[in-house]
């Protein structure tokens, strides 16, 4: 799309409310050559953040009602937030009349003048981009998240002390409207079936995210899914992967080859971080942890001062974050997983360094997913407790899984059959809002449960 002519426009629509919503009224607020005027849609009846935007921008028009065909029609300018479908048809007939639809990562594009790098992929970008900012601000430079995490974009237009650079974590819904976000390094970590309900097919939820790399220098891609590799390439290449390579970032040791020595890190062929050295757990966080490397060098940081920052990073809540080892029994919160393709890489992460047997808890809202592809992966677990709507779905590739009512009644069972060397592992390869308000929710009942289980409840 063309630059926004601000002084041009006469009437903004803003869809949704919530964390985004709030911050694009505020950027909108603080604009000074804005003179149109501003109506705010939000389908439910008590939006989060409603007050605060009303209180922000007293003058604009609010409306917690589903927009029309007339009110879209009636806009100069529509600003969405992610979780709007674009294939709604008042959405669709306003881009048909040639009505710009735009989220705040293009507007925020348009305004921005410090570097970025960002992260897409179906799983793991919470992981790379909290680790990217650790990494910067260990070495002293001050280094923010944003976007799908940490700050709204927008916000950090409005800050007093500029920073160094920004990591942004990307969905496919955000990169759906991005046109000219210029960065220094993109990152594409995976692609695995997910959003299957906002998308008519695999393939243009992959082409969605395929388009982080519209405007950036370095591309950082993975080599075990080169067909999700976008063509033609015209960035350079910074491939990570869990074979060796001679160039790039890759790994060695363990059962990776037939070297001798622990598993490790390489990049251009040197060993730079042996596996024992992270304090996360899993290979799929090795990939994570390559990649993070990758964007850090792309903002000036030394692969030696990234990697000794790197050892101190701790990970995520609900993110393979251990909860408790009681007894001998590592218990797992990976309430994050909410596609196939996270729970398939916590178990193949995580399956190695169990002695005994895993128990897997999975199940909530599928999303439309075919669980079909979980098959594999279920071959690696020992005990399936299943939970939510979906988990009957789930629960029929698998002998013997046993369906429960509750997160909490799965953990009581858990606790009932597990013995010294187990992993009772949370990975519902589902999204929570079935039972519980969000994956954070999900993840919190769980440790609160083991808790309760192990007799160490307050």
């Amino acid at each position: 799309m063309t630059t926004i002519n601000w002084q041009k426009i006469k009437h903004i629509m803003v869809l949704g409310l919530g964390k985004t919503g709030v911050s694009v009224v505020r950027f909108l607020a603080n604009k000074p050559s804005l003179i149109a005027d501003v109506r705010v849609f939000d389908s439910r009846e008590n939006p989060p953040g409603l007050e605060d935007a009303k209180a922000i921008m007293p003058r604009a028009e609010f409306n917690t009602r589903h927009w029309e065909i007339e009110d879209t029609l009636a806009a100069d300018l529509i600003i969405t937030s992610p979780g709007i479908d674009l294939r709604e048809e008042p959405l669709t007939l306003a881009r048909d009349a040639g009505i710009p639809v735009v989220g705040d990562i293009e507007i925020f594009a348009q305004n921005v003048d410090f570097p970025l790098v960002a992260v897409t992929g179906s799983n793991g970008k919470s992981t790379v981009t909290r680790l990217v900012e650790f990494i910067g601000q260990q070495v002293g430079k001050n280094v923010v998240a944003a976007g799908n995490i940490g700050l709204p974009v927008l916000d950090l237009l409005q800050l007093d002390n500029k920073p160094d650079a920004v990591v942004l974590e990307l969905s496919s819904f955000q990169l759906e409207l991005t046109e000219k976000l210029k960065l220094k390094a993109a990152a594409l970590l995976n692609i695995s079936a997910d959003h299957l309900d906002r998308y008519n097919a695999l393939e243009d939820y992959i082409a969605a995210k395929q388009r982080i790399f519209n405007n950036a220098d370095t591309w950082v891609l993975n080599r075990q899914q080169q067909d999700t590799w976008p063509h033609p390439i015209t960035g350079k290449v910074v491939s990570v992967g869990k074979d060796a390579h001679p160039n790039d970032f890759g790994l060695l040791g363990g059962n990776v080859d037939k070297s001798s020595g622990p598993v490790a890190i390489t990049y251009a062929g040197e060993v730079v971080l042996r596996a024992d050295q992270l304090q996360l757990q899993g290979v799929h966080n090795l990939l994570n942890a390559q990649a993070a490397l990758g964007l850090a060098v792309s903002l000036g940081i030394s692969i030696e001062d990234a990697v000794e920052a790197a050892k101190n990073f701790t990970g995520l809540e609900h993110r393979c974050q251990l909860v408790s080892q009681e007894s001998g029994v590592l218990w797992v919160n990976d309430s994050k997983a909410t596609n196939i393709g996270a729970t398939a890489a916590a178990v193949e992460g995580l399956r190695p360094a169990i002695t005994g047997r895993l128990l897997l808890i999975a199940g909530g809202d599928g999303k439309g997913a075919d669980f079909k592809e979980l098959a594999e992966t279920l071959d690696k677990v020992d005990i399936l407790l299943t939970i939510g709507k979906d988990g009957p779905k789930i629960g029929k590739l698998f002998n013997g899984s046993r369906q429960v009512n509750s997160l909490e009644q799965a953990v009581e069972l858990a606790k009932s059959l597990v013995q010294p060397g187990d992993m009772v592992l949370l990975s519902p390869a589902c999204a929570s809002f079935d039972q519980f308000n969000n994956f954070e929710h999900r993840g919190d009942v769980f440790c609160q449960a083991v808790e309760a289980a192990n007799g160490n409840s307050a």
